[in-house]
């Protein structure tokens, strides 16, 4: 039985023919919703039979509403979203990424170009973990020593300059970190100290240091110690510690610092009536926190209702998101969050203006509600109105804005927002 043979109900005209690959509308059918059950498998089964290369023949078992595993080297380990970018970790240490590229910020030795499908990033390999926001990506290596790419005009890749960089660059001068977090401008690293250091814009005090002024060099946050985890939003920086509290500094508009107040910190302050956090996950101008137990609590900007209590109402402090109580993963993008319970389904609350929610609408939800049919996923990462969903079987999946070029798009076609999980095709 051929290819058009399996779409069932869906219709195949000559320029839809002619024009997609089988993948790519397999994608198109899929986001809208057209394939379910047995038909999403037997689409999947029919596309491996005639590129069985992008298979792994393995996970083909026959099991309805699944799809088939990507081959080995192909498998996604980790993923990071940034502004209108992606870039995933491979299952053979290697990092691609995709989508806009300004500042060079695909690695791949260009600029200013769309990449679509994802790139090999020039000269990687042997990588650990993979950063990315606003217009640059990191990737931390298993020396614990880092690689930088893309804009650097506040000097937040951390080589000492405001240079741009279209391929990696070694930063911090190879000393070895724990964890890298990229803000809008700024990035911070937890060292193996459990200190931290941070570098780049500082406009509102986002470095820590007591000071606004921007630094090209790695400067020490003075007073924290005991870090577990860093994490940098647009203009603030938030830091876990060791006993489950967290502390947080930078811009404070809204109430994003969690300290009751609206006033900016240009040293870490602690968030008021905070404990056994487990993840911190820091937006534009709103935090969310994981606590033991599962449960998520949020504080800052309120307008799309990323706090997620069912209102619009600005946070000063710690707010209990409506609705969860087995969280494992937990992300933010610009104003959207979006967490994992057990058993790998997702949910997802906020700004919705591009699909970002994954819930079929671009309404608003003040609420967290499903990515459906999304399941065994694993991590999730959020860009500015983009998010992408890693399963335990190492797929991608993407969806919200196209800008972000999160799909097989074909080059030149009007943009057209995924408002439902859409694979990526490496």
């Amino acid at each position: 039985m051929g290819f058009a043979e399996r779409l069932g109900n869906a219709v195949l005209t000559p320029w839809t023919a002619a024009r997609w690959s089988p993948w790519s509308l397999l994608i198109g059918i899929v986001a809208a919703g057209g394939c379910t059950g047995g038909s999403w498998g037997g689409v999947l089964e029919a596309y491996c039979l005639q590129h069985p290369e992008q298979c792994d023949r393995g996970t083909m078992g026959g099991t309805g509403g699944q799809s088939p595993g990507p081959a080995p080297n192909m498998r996604v380990t980790e993923i990071a979203a940034g502004w209108y970018h992606s870039c995933a970790l491979m299952a053979d240490t290697t990092v691609r990424c995709w989508g806009q590229n300004y500042g060079g910020m695909i690695g791949n030795g260009t600029s200013g170009n769309l990449v679509l499908p994802p790139a090999p990033v020039n000269g990687l390999s042997g990588v650990l973990h993979v950063a990315a926001d606003y217009t640059d990506s990191c990737a931390q290596l298993g020396d614990g020593s880092l690689r930088c790419w893309g804009s650097n005009n506040y000097g937040q890749l951390g080589d000492g300059t405001t240079i741009e960089r279209h391929e990696p660059v070694l930063a911090l001068d190879g000393k070895k970190v724990r964890q890298i977090s990229l803000g809008e401008y700024h990035s911070c690293a937890l060292r193996d100290d459990a200190t931290v250091t941070c570098y780049g814009g500082n406009y509102a005090g986002q470095l820590g240091d007591g000071t606004m002024t921007d630094r090209t060099v790695a400067t020490m946050v003075p007073g924290l110690s005991g870090v577990k985890q860093i994490a940098a939003g647009d203009v603030q920086t938030c830091a876990l510690l060791n006993d489950g509290t967290a502390s947080c500094w930078g811009y404070n508009w809204a109430g994003a610092l969690g300290d009751g107040t609206t006033a900016d910190r240009s040293r870490p302050g602690a968030v008021l009536g905070l404990s056994h956090v487990r993840k911190l996950a820091v937006a534009a101008n709103l935090v969310c926190a994981l606590l033991d137990g599962g449960t998520v609590s949020c504080w800052g900007s309120n307008e799309y209702g990323g706090v997620g209590d069912g209102t619009t109402s600005n946070r000063t402090v710690p707010t209990a998101v409506v609705g969860l109580s087995s969280v494992t993963d937990l992300a933010a993008g610009d104003s959207h969050i979006c967490a994992v319970e057990q058993g790998g389904s997702v949910k997802c609350w906020g700004d919705n203006a591009h699909g970002q929610l994954g819930d079929g609408t671009r309404t608003n939800r003040s609420i967290p509600v499903l990515v459906a049919p999304l399941t065994d996923v694993v991590q999730v990462s959020l860009g500015t109105t983009h998010s992408c969903a890693l399963r335990s079987d190492g797929t991608l999946l993407c969806w919200g804005d196209e800008f972000a070029y999160i799909s097989d798009r074909v080059p030149n076609d009007p943009y057209v927002d995924r408002l439902r999980p859409t694979i990526v095709v490496f």
